[in-house]
């Protein structure tokens, strides 16, 4: 695993790149396809942080976001990046048959 070069989140999964442009406006972008990726941002100040996960793009290169989460402090921001991020690692391995994220599940019903 990669180690995060922020001060608040320790690791991020393999096969994702993090992206700081500045200390309040960072991502973490999916290796394998690059227009699914985690926005923080804290331009608004603190206690106004936002999360944005982003599962592509359109034609009209409009993003496919699903509901932000805002109104967050820079701490809990990170909390739900990196559960985003991590989420979203482990649906993609998954749907791709990633022997890490398949497991052996039996139908018990």
């Amino acid at each position: 695993m990669p180690e995060s070069e922020t001060e608040a989140l320790d690791y991020y999964p393999s096969g994702w790149s993090e992206e700081i442009h500045d200390e309040y406006y960072i991502e973490w972008r999916s290796n394998d396809d690059e227009s699914i990726l985690v926005r923080l941002d804290g331009t608004m100040g603190d206690g106004d942080y936002s999360v944005t996960p982003i599962t592509g793009v359109n034609t009209d290169e409009e993003e496919f976001v699903t509901r932000p989460i805002s109104r967050l402090s820079r701490e809990e921001a990170f909390d739900v990046a990196a559960t985003l991020i991590y989420a979203m690692n482990g649906v993609a391995g998954r749907l791709n048959g990633e022997d890490e994220f398949t497991g052996d599940i039996t139908d018990e019903a």
